[in-house]
């Protein structure tokens, strides 16, 4: 019985351990024939099985790996993580039993965070279950985004309560995402073609429109924050971007852009914004709200 588990690495890789835990598997095997036989021959306390991790293994050695799994008898477990299989494991994993777990998104990915919070005791406000959304996951660590959102959970479950938002902004560790800075940049730069290109690059990657309000919402919250913080010290220091209320990347970028900001302009650029957000969530088009919020933001700067 030859198993695969992909898709999003936490959840396969998750999914892949409950179900090992139900078969008696207790560690992985290396990924090699000999390991693999090995593990595949009778014991005394049993028949045999294998736990493997293929996220590494390159065509060479999957060539190797292949007559063994082949010759699997189906009273034999073995388990197989490959988020992102190649295309020749791919077609073995048609005649065999395959598990995918794709990497929530959108409204889905609300949906995750409010179950695994539940999980560890938390009960989020939407609000803050909205900004863990937004963030930006450490996508070069082995479990990807939802492992870094997973640590950041169980971070605020030594907290305590109540949750705000702004208590989570200040201990989490990952960053908005980097294209909202750019996105804000353009606009405040006045460079109408790169806004609305970046704009067009967001649409086409499926970013939900009110998630990018949201973002837009509290990047301009905290442009606000750091021109406040600019005008009682015009030269912060480090230790003053605690004071933002954000990760420090966060806070350094706000600085940066807040210097090109008067009162006037934050005053009504957060007026466009809670009015975009206000018609996309009364059944307007959320695209055409969040355009619109970009052509005024961009109008302000001229």
């Amino acid at each position: 019985m030859v198993i695969a588990f992909t898709g999003d690495p936490f959840l396969a890789r998750e999914a892949l351990l409950q179900e090992a835990r139900l078969q008696g598997l207790t560690r992985f095997t290396e990924p090699t024939p000999e390991a693999l036989a090995e593990a595949l021959s009778p014991g005394l306390f049993g028949g045999g099985g294998a736990m493997l991790d293929l996220r590494e293994v390159g065509d060479g050695e999957w060539k190797a790996l292949k007559p063994l799994l082949e010759g699997v008898p189906e009273e034999v477990p073995v388990l197989l993580l490959d988020p992102k299989p190649t295309t020749a494991r791919a077609a073995f994993y048609r005649t065999r039993e395959r598990r995918d777990f794709p990497t929530p998104k959108g409204k889905d990915l609300l949906r995750h965070l409010e179950n695994r919070a539940k999980r560890l005791g938390l009960k989020l406000p939407a609000g803050v279950v909205q900004y863990l959304a937004s963030l930006e996951g450490d996508l070069g660590q082995p479990g990807g985004y939802l492992e870094a959102l997973e640590r950041e959970l169980e971070k605020l479950a030594l907290l305590s309560p109540p949750l705000t938002l702004e208590k989570v902004e200040r201990v989490v560790a990952l960053r908005p995402p980097v294209s909202g800075f750019d996105l804000v940049r353009a606009v405040l730069e006045g460079d109408a073609k790169e806004a609305f290109r970046r704009l067009k690059r967001l649409r086409e990657e499926g970013e939900e429109p009110l998630k990018l309000l949201g973002a837009f919402a509290w990047q301009f919250g905290l442009l606000a924050r750091a021109w406040m913080l600019l005008r009682e010290n015009p030269r912060p220091k480090e230790e003053d971007l605690a004071r933002l209320e954000a990760h420090p990347y966060a806070a350094r970028k706000a600085l940066e852009l807040a210097r090109t900001l008067d009162q006037g302009e934050l005053r009504r650029a957060l007026e466009v914004l809670i009015g975009a957000e206000t018609r996309a969530k009364a059944g307007k088009d959320p695209w055409l709200a969040l355009e619109g919020a970009v052509f005024h933001l961009l109008a302000l700067r001229h």
